[in-house]
């Protein structure tokens, strides 16, 4: 999957939320399941399942089903995204570029 910076900058403090309480979960958990996951994020007047299906169709998490319950996981482009919102809070990142194949390791 190919990340798209774009999106960060137009994520929601509630999308970051539970993007995060994904991380959190996962922490003891290799599928997080749903009912963890809203309450590591506790949004105010709940909405945690529509953020959910948001960050899905985003490819930011995805769903698994489990047999003893239902749950979800990071992606690679989850974790990409949760690093740069980080970075740029430390304000280590100033912008992403978009040229691909060009520089040191490119092998051109």
């Amino acid at each position: 999957m190919k990340l798209d910076a774009k999106g960060i900058r137009y994520m929601s403090v509630d999308e970051v939320r539970v993007l995060t309480a994904v991380e959190t979960g996962s922490r003891n958990h290799n599928v997080v399941p749903t009912s963890l996951i809203k309450s590591l994020a506790r949004l105010h007047g709940g909405g945690t399942n529509k953020f959910i299906s948001d960050l899905a169709k985003k490819n930011l998490i995805t769903k698994v089903i489990n047999v003893k319950y239902d749950g979800y996981k990071l992606t690679y482009g989850g974790y990409d995204y949760l690093a740069l919102k980080t970075l740029s809070k430390r304000e280590s990142v100033y912008s992403v570029g978009n040229q691909i194949g060009v520089g040191k390791e490119s092998g051109k």
